[in-house]
């Protein structure tokens, strides 16, 4: 009888800051000689409060994160322009903020490289820190997106939009849908207009997702992996048994670009292993190593 081969994990940074500013909130994590010290997540909610809130949080890293490496992920410009002076001032050193241009380990086989989210390339970059060199992600926030991974090679992707995103959308460009918040689950049929819409926003995500995941498993092969990401990843997962859930991904990411090339930014040289998916991260939110701050 064969046995399947155990994935080789590279070695991801052992001491930094990772921060990813997303559209609805921004979250970090914070570790220490290879052990996750603590996390918080700030959601930006209405006014500018989460500001405040995240001044809170960046107080917390410098007292426990003292000459750790900042690195950030950002598809939002104006609050992660914002977000960076906060931590250089409160911090007292330079922030990175990736893109393109940095060391990824894997090729960038896409035209047009530099419009690509940082999101997107960090996310691939966590499915080489979980040993695979070909593999799928679905990331599930404000848009869906959908990067592929072939042979250490990223050779691109979908976007569609969220959830939320689409009801906006169909509220806004017509003049009798109603504004409404999508539901985590709907019947398949509507019998008003309003339940028509959920049924419409969710089945259609559900079913896109699938459909576009298998169609571009039967190319890659069947044993190819699908990685969920994304705070709208758990409503996916029930459509997606032949997903994985990994709701860390992007920061396994930014970890393993870190100890890519440590010496040009003079990150620390040791290195540790990703965790092992089903073992404990290192605290949930609400916990110290799990702040929640919601502004």
């Amino acid at each position: 009888m064969t046995t399947r081969a155990k994935r080789r994990r590279p070695r991801l940074a052992s001491d930094l800051l990772a921060v990813d500013v997303g559209n609805s909130k921004v979250q970090a994590v914070l570790v220490r000689d290879g052990k996750e010290v603590w996390r918080w997540r700030v959601d930006y909610g209405a006014g500018d409060a989460w500001r405040r809130h995240f001044a809170v949080a960046a107080a917390a890293a410098r007292r426990d994160g003292r000459g750790t490496p900042i690195v950030l992920s950002s598809v939002a410009p104006r609050r992660a322009a914002v977000i960076t002076r906060l931590l250089e001032r409160g911090l007292g050193r330079r922030v990175h903020r990736v893109g393109w241009r940095d060391p990824w380990p894997f090729r960038l086989d896409i035209r047009h490289p530099q419009t690509v989210g940082a999101d997107r390339l960090a996310n691939v970059a966590g499915s080489m820190a979980l040993g695979h060199t070909t593999g799928i992600v679905v990331d599930a926030g404000t848009a869906v997106t959908i990067d592929v991974l072939r042979h250490r090679r990223f050779i691109g992707g979908l976007i569609l939009p969220g959830p939320a995103l689409a009801a906006r959308a169909l509220h806004a460009h017509t003049e009798s849908l109603p504004p409404l918040v999508p539901q985590t689950h709907a019947a398949l049929l509507g019998t008003d207009t309003a339940s028509a819409m959920q049924a419409g926003i969710h089945h259609g995500m559900l079913h896109a997702v699938d459909g576009i995941t298998r169609a571009l498993r039967a190319q890659l092969g069947r044993r190819t992996r699908v990685l969920l990401t994304g705070g709208g990843s758990a409503v996916l997962a029930a459509a997606l048994p032949h997903a994985d859930f990994e709701p860390d991904l992007l920061l396994h990411g930014l970890r393993l670009l870190w100890a890519h090339e440590p010496g040009r930014r003079g990150s620390p040289r040791r290195a540790s292993r990703p965790p092992v998916p089903g073992r404990p991260r290192g605290g949930v939110l609400g916990t110290r190593s799990g702040r929640n701050l919601k502004a």
